[in-house]
């Protein structure tokens, strides 16, 4: 997979009603988890396009327009499927790498392995993570192909992923192949807590 043919978008067009709070926009690191998260993308050399809805929100919390391309949903919000449907609309690359907004933990040595395991397929639509038993569609590399079925499930009002999903050639990365840690999602209040956490242990580890 050539990098020019790949593209990372990440959605946080969200209404974060689990977090009570935007949650691309907690506190992580040296910035945000959004922040961090492009940080990491940018690192791989990859273009980046944010989904969300609130871009002078993005542009407040020192998220340049020169570093990544921002974009609203270019049809009516309905989760992630009108979030996939506008990633392939304002993106041009055969290949894109859709990450969800909540991923604390992945950086560029996990999506690495995962572009890198991609490779090792011929003919696949979606190749998606999966840990602890747990696919994460919002952690995968989407193909263009897939488009008119996105478009489709919109038109239709199923904005089930994993009823478009079950339609597609899937691969799913083997349980050991990214950390343990790098697919988790900070969705509530709890989940970031738990987050600071781990990320506490792991430095207090390291150092």
């Amino acid at each position: 997979m050539q990098e020019k043919a790949l593209k990372a978008v990440i959605l946080a067009g969200g209404q974060s009603s689990r977090m009570g709070t935007p949650k691309e926009l907690l506190r992580w690191k040296d910035g945000t988890i959004l922040s961090e998260l492009i940080k990491e993308v940018r690192a791989l050399g990859l273009e980046c396009l944010v989904v969300s809805n609130t871009p002078e929100r993005l542009q407040r919390e020192g998220i340049e327009s020169s570093e990544v391309q921002v974009t609203p949903d270019l049809v009516p919000s309905a989760g992630p499927v009108s979030g996939i449907v506008t990633a392939f609309r304002a993106t041009e690359e055969d290949v894109l790498l859709l990450l969800s907004c909540d991923l604390p933990f992945m950086d560029r040595g996990q999506m690495e392995k995962l572009i890198q395991f991609a490779n090792g397929w011929k003919d696949w639509d979606v190749v998606a993570v999966k840990q602890n038993g747990r696919l994460h569609p919002l952690c995968a590399l989407y193909h263009r192909r897939t488009q008119p079925m996105w478009e489709q499930a919109l038109l239709e009002g199923q904005y089930r992923v994993m009823h478009t999903l079950d339609r597609l050639r899937v691969h799913t990365t083997p349980e050991d192949l990214l950390d343990e840690w790098a697919a988790f999602n900070a969705n509530t209040p709890e989940e970031y807590q738990t987050a600071l956490t781990w990320e506490k242990k792991r430095k207090r580890e390291d150092g």
